[in-house]
C-alpha cells in the first residue's frame, strides 16, 4: 500500500505522496502507455528530515510534562535529571530505529520492523492498539492542552471548569477535522504556522530564563535535590510523561522509501534534531524554574482519529490518558528495538548501512520494557485498560485476518467498506491499481 495518510500530513507538501500528479491512477483499467507507476518519489533531504523530526516532536508535550514529572520525582533536581535522561533515552531509541529503517528499506516504521521481526500476529496488534489507543489519545491530551490554555486568558482569577476545556476542545477537533476533509494544503499551511508558534513560545520561555540565570535568579535551584524523595512507584510516570515530550523521533522511519540517501541522512537528521531538541527541553525547564518554584509548578494545570478521540475527551483527564497511550506506545515501541537485537543473531550478514553498538538498543528496549511492566502497578487503571484493549488484537486478528470461512454477506461488506475508504483516503496499491 502506499501508506496511511497520517504519514502523507507529516511528510507532504500539498497532496499525498505516491499520487500522479497529485491525483490517483485511475480506477477500473490498467495504466496508460505513458501514465507513471505509482510509486513513493525520494523527496526527503536531510533539511526536511531534520525539520520533520523536531516539528514533530516539539509540540504540547513541552507544556504538558514537566507538573507531571516533577509530581512523580520530588525535586527540581530528580526532574531535570529525567528531562536530560529521557533525551538520551529518546537518541538511543532513535539510533537503534535508524538501525532499522537504513537495514529494512521500507515505510510503515513500528509495524513494518515489528512484522519482519516477531511476524504477521504481533504486527496486527501494533496496528490496532494505534487505531483504538494511540492515535486517540494522544489527539485527546493534545486537543485538551489546546483546550486549557485558550481559555486560561478568561479564568484568570479563577479554575476552569472542565466542561469548558473539554467543549472548546471538541470544537478545535472538530474544526481540524473538517480542514483536514476540505484541503490538505490548506491543513499543510495551518501545520506550518503551528510550529512556528510552537518554536516561538519555546524561545519566548527560554530566553528570560538564561536572562534571569545571568541575573543571578537561582534561589529555586538551592537545594535542588531536597523534597519529596521520589518513589520507585512514581519513576515510571515520571517516564511516561518524559518520552511522550520527546515522541516523535521515529516519524522519519514511517517515510524511510521517500529519504534521499537513507543511509546517511536518517542517522545525520536524528541525531541533529534529537541534540538541538534534548537541549531545549532541558533549557526550558530550567527557565521554568527561574520564575516560578517547584511548589507554584505543581499547582498550575498548564505551565505555559476523531470519533475515538472525542470519546476518550469526554471519558478521562488529561495525565490519565497520558498513562493509557504510553502503556501501549512504549510496549511496542521496546519490542522493535528487541527485534534488532533479535535480527543482529538471527541475520547476522543482513546489509547494514548504520549500525549502532548493541548496548544501545538493549538499554533501550530494557528501560521501555521494565518501565511498562512497572506502570501497570503505579497506575493500574489507566494502564489495565491499555492492557486489555492490547489484548483483544489478538481475537481480532483470528476473527478479520486468519479465519477463512466468513460468510458471503461479511465478505461483501468488508470488500465495500475498504473499498470505499481506499478511495476516500486516496489509499491505493503502488502498481496494481486496476484492482481496486
Amino acid at each position: 500500500m502506499v501508506r496511511k495518510p497520517v504519514v502523507a500530513t507529516i511528510s507532504s507538501g500539498g497532496y499525498l505522496q505516491g499520487s500522479v500528479n497529485g491525483k490517483l491512477p485511475a480506477l477500473g483499467g490498467k495504466e496508460s502507455p505513458g501514465q507513471e507507476k505509482v510509486v513513493l518519489k525520494k523527496k526527503i533531504t536531510l533539511l526536511r528530515g531534520i525539520s520533520i523530526i523536531i516539528g514533530t516532536i516539539i509540540g504540547a508535550g513541552i507544556f504538558i510534562s514537566p507538573k507531571g514529572v516533577l509530581q512523580n520525582t520530588g525535586s527540581v533536581g530528580m526532574s531535570l535529571m529525567i528531562w536530560t535522561v529521557c533525551g538520551v533515552l529518546s537518541l538511543f531509541g532513535a539510533l537503534s530505529y535508524a538501525e532499522l529503517g537504513t537495514s529494512i528499506k521500507k515505510s510503515g516504521g513500528h509495524y513494518t520492523y515489528i512484522l519482519e521481526v516477531f511476524g504477521p500476529l504481533p504486527a496486527f496488534v501494533r496496528v490496532w492498539v494505534e487505531l483504538l489507543i494511540i492515535r486517540p489519545a494522544a489527539t485527546a491530551v493534545i486537543s485538551l492542552a489546546f483546550g486549557r490554555y485558550i481559555l486560561e486568558p478568561f479564568f484568570i482569577q479563577c479554575e476552569i471548569p472542565e466542561l469548558a476545556i473539554k467543549l472548546i476542545t471538541a470544537v478545535g477537533i472538530t474544526v481540524v477535522m473538517v480542514l483536514n476533509s476540505m484541503s490538505v494544503s490548506w491543513s499543510a499551511r495551518i501545520q506550518i504556522f503551528l510550529t512556528f508558534c510552537k518554536l516561538t513560545a519555546i524561545l519566548i520561555i527560554i530566553v528570560p530564563g538564561v536572562m534571569q540565570l545571568i541575573k543571578g535568579q537561582t534561589q529555586h535551584f538551592k537545594d535542588a535535590f531536597s523534597g519529596r524523595d521520589a518513589s520507585i512507584m512514581g519513576l515510571p510516570l515520571a517516564f511516561y510523561y518524559g518520552m511522550y515530550a520527546y515522541a516523535g523521533w521515529f516519524y522519519l522511519n514511517f517515510v524511510t522509501e521517500e529519504v534521499e540517501n537513507p543511509e546517511k541522512t536518517i542517522p545525520l537528521a536524528i541525531c541533529t534534531s534529537m541534540a538541538i531538541v534534548t537541549i531545549g527541553y532541558v533549557l526550558t525547564n530550567v527557565a521554568y524554574f527561574t520564575t516560578i518554584s517547584a511548589e507554584e509548578l505543581l499547582l498550575s494545570n498548564a505551565v505555559a482519529v476523531h470519533p475515538l478521540t472525542m470519546i476518550m475527551l469526554f471519558s478521562g483527564d488529561l495525565y490519565s490518558l497520558l498513562n493509557f497511550l504510553s502503556f501501549a506506545r512504549w510496549l511496542f515501541i521496546g519490542l522493535a528495538v528487541a527485534g534488532l537485537i533479535y535480527l543482529r543473531y538471527k541475520r547476522p550478514d543482513m546489509h547494514r548501512p548504520f549500525k549502532v553498538p548493541l548496548f544501545i538498543p538493549a538499554l533501550f528496549s530494557f528501560t521501555c520494557l521494565f518501565m511498562v511492566a512497572l506502570s501497570l502497578y503505579s497506575d493500574p487503571f489507566s494502564t489495565g485498560i491499555g492492557f486489555i484493549i492490547t489484548l483483544t488484537g489478538v481475537p481480532a486478528y483470528y476473527l478479520f485476518i486468519i479465519w477463512d470461512k466468513k460468510p458471503k454477506w461479511f465478505r461483501r461488506m468488508s470488500d465495500r467498506i475498504t473499498r470505499t475508504l481506499q478511495i476516500i483516503l486516496e489509499v491505493v496499491p503502488e502498481e496494481d491499481c486496476h484492482k481496486l
